[in-house]
């Protein structure tokens, strides 16, 4: 039996409107889903479903760096859809998972400090339009 690949998580590469924030990021999530649309059909004691629209949600967080505060309030200011990518794993390396990529409207943007620690920063967003996803090529 072959043992699976697994990813470390500092493998990857974030961007976000053509910024690459992966050095500052410390975590971040890509959500996709899909609704289900009810068709009860007559006669039928078992209600059906189909597959309705996809959206997604990313969220980010990280340690703030003092050269990209800047670019991360520009980011969040944009009253247009940004582009944004999601690399999993070590691009056309042995890691390579994917990437997805797409647009996306940033929501919220936060920036949180403890006295005794570093400031912090996390980013909301929503996509919109189709998120589209490439798998690495062996």
């Amino acid at each position: 039996m072959t043992l699976p690949t697994f990813i470390p998580g500092y493998l990857g590469t974030l961007l976000l409107n053509t910024e690459d924030i992966s050095a500052m990021v410390s975590g971040a999530t890509l959500t996709l889903t899909r609704n289900a649309l009810n068709k009860p059909t007559l006669g039928q004691p078992w209600g059906y479903a189909i597959a309705g629209q996809r959206a997604g949600t990313i969220s980010y967080d990280g340690h703030l760096s003092a050269e990209q505060a800047a670019d991360l309030h520009a980011i969040y200011s944009l009253d247009a859809p940004c582009d944004f990518s999601f690399q999993m794993g070590d691009a056309a390396g042995a890691t390579d998972a994917g990437l997805y990529s797409g647009k996306c409207i940033i929501t919220e943007l936060a920036h949180e400090v403890a006295a005794d620690g570093e400031w912090d920063w996390s980013l909301a967003a929503q996509t919109t339009g189709p998120v589209t996803y490439t798998p690495a090529t062996p």
